[in-house]
């Protein structure tokens, strides 16, 4: 038995809106760097000043650590995803190498300077 198939022109068209969600889906993930700047809201505000505060001293994978949970804890209640993701970032990166960690930091901090964060 041979079936055939002639889609409709609403079938057509749903089927090329979801390719292109689709595709701008994964071309517009993952990449904090990527995203609006958002607000700076009072939990994303303190995770920029305990980063600014704790940077210079986490020099090895413990403090680096101990800093990411600090900054992680302040993120799990802002509205500002970049800068969450970024702090998502930061923590995966503080146990790997100096560049990784490094670039992560940047990263971070480019966030909250984007957002409008300065230092106190």
């Amino acid at each position: 038995m041979k079936l055939k198939f002639k889609p409709s022109r609403t079938t057509i068209i749903i089927a090329v809106v979801a390719v292109a969600a689709v595709a701008w889906g994964l071309t517009s993930g993952g990449d904090p760097a990527g995203q609006s700047p958002g607000t700076l809201d009072d939990p994303a505000r303190q995770a920029c000043t305990d980063f600014a505060a704790g940077r210079d001293a986490a020099d090895s994978k413990g403090p680096r650590l101990s800093l990411a949970d600090n900054v992680l804890a302040s993120t799990r209640r802002t509205d500002n995803s970049r800068i969450a993701d970024s702090a998502s970032a930061l923590g995966r990166k503080a146990n790997d190498s100096d560049q990784e960690w490094t670039e992560a930091a940047d990263g971070f901090a480019a966030a909250c300077k984007d957002a409008g964060w300065s230092a106190p």
